[in-house]
This record gives C-alpha cells, sequence and structure tokens, in this order.
C-alpha cells in the first residue's frame, strides 16, 4: 500500500497529499520528511508553471557605461569593456535568471549623429542594433554619464527620436551612471531636476543613481527589474547566460582589452581571429587568437620589451573571460602582420 502511494506521489502531488497524511496517522516516524519533500515539489511546479521575463533595452551615448553596468548586473563579464568609445559594435543579449525570473539584457553600441556615423566608417549595426532593441523591449533604460559636462544636462535630438518609436506601454527608466566619480553631489541633483522637468523630454518611470564600476546602486536597480518582469515564457533556459557564441566573446574581450594597450585609432585596425579553441578534461578553456596587424611597427609596439604588452593583455582577457565563464581560461596571443595588407 506505501509503494503504491508513494508512485502516486510522484505523478499526482495533489491528490497524494491528502492520502498521504491518512497513511502516515500509523506511520509518524517519516511524516515530517515526506511532508517537506511535498511542499518542495510544490514550490517547483508553481515557479515553473509562472515564469516571468523581462527584456530591457540599455540605450546611451558612447562611453556610458552601458556594457560596465550590464555586466555587473549579472555578475559576469560577457559583455566586452574599455576606456575608448565604440567597444561595443552590435547587440549583444546578457541574461539573468533569478527564481521564476529571467531578465534579457540588450547591450547596445553608443546611440551617434548621422554625422558620426559617416565620418567614422562605422557599421551599419550602430544604427540598427538601438531602433531593433527598442522595438523589442519591455523596458528602456538610458544610461546617462554624469561626470561629462558637456552631456549630462540634456538628451540630443537623434536620443529622443530613438526612444520615441517605443510601444506605448514600455517603462522607461534613467539611469545616472558613475555617480562615484561626482565630486559635488549638488551637481547630481541639477543634473536629476534638468534632465525630468524639460517639456519636450520623455516622462521616467523611475530614476536610479548608480555606479557599475564598484556596484553602488545596482542591487537595487536589479531588483526593481526582477519586480517589473511579466508572466511570459523566457527566451532561454537557465543555463545560458548570453546570445553570443564562446569565440565571439573571446574575440570581442581581446578587442577591448586591446583598446587600452595600443594608442589612437590603431586597435580599431587590428583584425582579430580565433585560430583554436578547445576545452581541456578539468573544463578549462584554451584559445588560440590572432592579432592581424595592418602595419608592421603596430607588431613591434606589441612585441617589444620582451612581449611585455602583448603578455599584459593576454592577461588581462584571461582575467576578463575567468569571471565570464567563471572556469579557467587560457589565452595564447599571436601579433601577425599579412604581406597582402603591406601592399595595400
Amino acid at each position: 500500500m506505501f509503494i503504491i502511494r508513494r508512485c502516486v506521489v510522484q505523478t499526482e502531488p495533489y491528490f497524494l497529499k491528502r492520502s498521504f497524511f491518512r497513511y502516515c496517522s500509523s506511520v509518524t516516524c517519516s511524516n515530517s520528511i515526506q511532508e517537506e519533500e511535498l511542499i518542495k515539489f510544490d514550490n517547483k511546479q508553481k515557479l515553473q508553471g509562472n515564469k516571468k521575463l523581462l527584456k530591457v533595452a540599455m540605450l546611451g551615448l558612447p562611453n556610458a557605461g552601458k556594457s560596465t553596468l550590464v555586466n555587473k548586473l549579472i555578475h559576469r563579464s560577457v559583455c566586452p569593456t574599455s576606456s575608448k568609445v565604440h567597444t561595443t559594435m552590435h547587440k549583444a543579449e546578457a541574461v539573468y535568471t533569478e527564481g521564476n525570473t529571467q531578465i534579457v539584457f540588450m547591450d547596445t553600441p553608443g546611440l551617434i549623429t548621422t554625422k558620426e556615423f559617416d565620418r567614422y566608417k562605422l557599421i551599419e549595426t550602430f544604427k540598427q542594433d538601438p531602433a531593433n532593441s527598442v522595438n523589442e523591449a519591455d523596458l528602456i533604460a538610458i544610461v546617462q554619464d554624469v561626470t561629462n559636462v558637456y552631456t549630462r544636462h540634456k538628451f540630443d535630438d537623434f536620443v529622443l527620436d530613438t526612444v520615441k518609436n517605443r510601444k506605448e506601454d514600455t517603462q522607461l527608466l534613467l539611469i545616472l551612471n558613475k555617480v562615484d566619480k561626482l565630486k559635488k553631489k549638488l551637481a547630481l541633483l541639477n543634473v536629476t531636476r534638468i534632465l525630468t522637468n524639460k517639456e519636450h523630454y520623455p516622462k521616467f518611470d523611475d530614476i536610479f543613481m548608480v555606479s557599475a564600476l564598484d556596484g553602488d546602486g545596482v542591487d537595487d536597480l536589479r531588483n526593481y527589474l526582477l519586480d517589473s518582469a511579466k508572466i511570459k515564457d523566457w527566451k532561454y533556459e537557465t543555463k545560458f547566460y548570453t546570445d553570443q557564441p564562446l569565440e565571439t566573446i573571446i574575440e570581442q574581450t581581446v578587442r577591448a582589452k586591446l583598446m587600452d594597450v595600443l594608442p589612437d585609432e590603431m586597435p580599431y585596425k587590428v583584425k582579430i581571429r580565433t585560430e583554436h579553441c578547445d576545452f581541456g578534461d578539468d573544463g578549462s578553456i584554451v584559445s588560440v587568437v590572432v592579432l592581424d596587424c595592418p602595419r608592421k611597427n603596430y607588431v613591434k609596439m606589441l612585441l617589444k620589451k620582451k612581449c611585455f604588452k602583448i603578455k599584459f593583455l593576454a592577461f588581462r582577457v584571461e582575467v576578463e573571460l575567468r569571471h565570464a565563464f567563471r572556469k579557467p581560461v587560457f589565452i595564447k596571443l599571436n601579433a601577425i602582420c599579412t604581406k597582402s595588407e603591406l601592399n595595400k
């Protein structure tokens, strides 16, 4: 009789809960243990039946700290970051799942004018990806760099035009970033007052003041987003934390760190490709990445002083990728200069 009822527990938990308690009147020794298991099973079923999803579009000017903030929100460094502008060149989705709620962050290239697009000969994703993300998003977050004295008090027309195309029921947040670097806190209140009181500016559902670098205010923002999610099927399974292939994350991370090593426009001209990528028996990742430089002096700069720069670059990439993948990562970088490009 007991075996039959135990089988019923696995297929019909609510029915067995009633018959189980009747049976346990004579078997009190196992009552508390089995009751606990039933409650856990019921709670798991409820969570799976009430999944919530929120798609968040991260918008802002170049170097506003969008990628750094996304990385801090999901506890993984899957979005490339550097001190130079235009580190993010195309939309990347970063996934955070907690309990029955999933948040999909759409990290986008910095918003630019048509003049900038033509001047720097940028790829089409700089125009298309922010617009596509706005159309897809349940919530739009405008990230404003409060340390930039030239842009922190205003929204340019091209930013406002991008936001205007959102759906009617899309929430809109204002995130004031880099507050840790602002010496005069009174300036922060002044920025908030200006950005929320101009007639032609959009009305924000909420405002957050954060530091993506040191994490100040990030937990409050994450909790707000979790509470804002609506009942909807998840876009990704629990095991996923990005839509980017492993090789893409490696190459983009190398590119981002290269921006901090090489000066001026040099890192933008280096072509990066994964030559080899494999998994070790312990789950570690071993990858060989080629830095295809257009000029010999680029290679010399990376290899001078006993290859100090390229070794330092590999070290920084490994640290970043270990935080992204949460497993050992070993990167070997090869700097070359192809003859075909030398002749151009």
